[in-house]
């Protein structure tokens, strides 16, 4: 009788254990970064805007653990869902990596971005979540008179006007490559990509510009 209990007592420890091994880590949210940005369609001529937000994610049980992330506003019922090619990815370290977007926008382009409080709600492949908030202020002003142009080249772009960054995208969304604007054409590595945007920050005005696609 003894024996069986104390089998009984070994087995349920052995299965706490074995469960306790296999327990899913949560990730973890250490930085974030926001930034207000004034967009502008080169196909179109529309202006509008596009919230940047980004954070730096770890998870024990490796950061290509990491699933998909969200960005809500309850004041005014708004959240998007970023994942897939839409959500841009950076490792950094050994197991941290930057994770966002730069092109959070309003359902109706028109629209501005509202300030105030944005919840940010990182989610793992098994579901656990890390999460964080940032309070936003829109602080855009007018649109630049003339806008910066790109062309593309042979060996890489060739951008006219005033541009910090060319960014480099893929055909199905997918983030390809950020390259810094240079007097002359700007080498892209020998990558060629399926669109480009021009991205820009104003010190002083405190928020970015984007142009694009090109």
């Amino acid at each position: 009788m003894r024996n069986s209990i104390l089998n009984k007592f070994f087995l349920l420890l052995c299965l706490t254990l074995i469960l306790g091994s296999c327990s899913e880590s949560a990730p973890k949210i250490s930085q974030t970064f926001w930034q207000i940005n004034l967009m502008h369609d080169q196909k179109t001529g529309k202006d509008s805007q596009a919230l940047t937000i980004f954070v730096m994610a770890s998870d024990d049980d490796g950061i290509d653990d990491l699933d998909k992330m969200y960005v809500i506003n309850d004041e005014y019922q708004l959240y998007w869902e970023i994942s897939g090619s839409s959500l841009r990815m950076e490792k950094y370290g050994e197991n941290e990596v930057w994770m966002g977007s730069n092109f959070i926008t309003m359902p109706t382009p028109e629209e501005s971005l509202p300030s105030g409080t944005y919840r940010i709600m990182l989610l793992d492949s098994s579901g656990e979540r890390a999460k964080t908030s940032i309070e936003v202020r829109n602080n855009i002003k007018a649109a630049p008179e003339k806008w910066p142009t790109l062309t593309k080249m042979g060996d890489g772009v060739k951008v006219d006007g005033k541009a910090d960054y060319v960014w480099g995208l893929q055909a199905d969304g997918t983030f390809g490559g950020e390259f810094q604007v240079k007097p002359g054409t700007v080498s892209t590595g020998g990558k060629r990509f399926s669109s480009y945007y021009l991205y820009s920050y104003l010190p002083d005005q405190g928020y970015g510009l984007i142009s694009g696609p090109f």
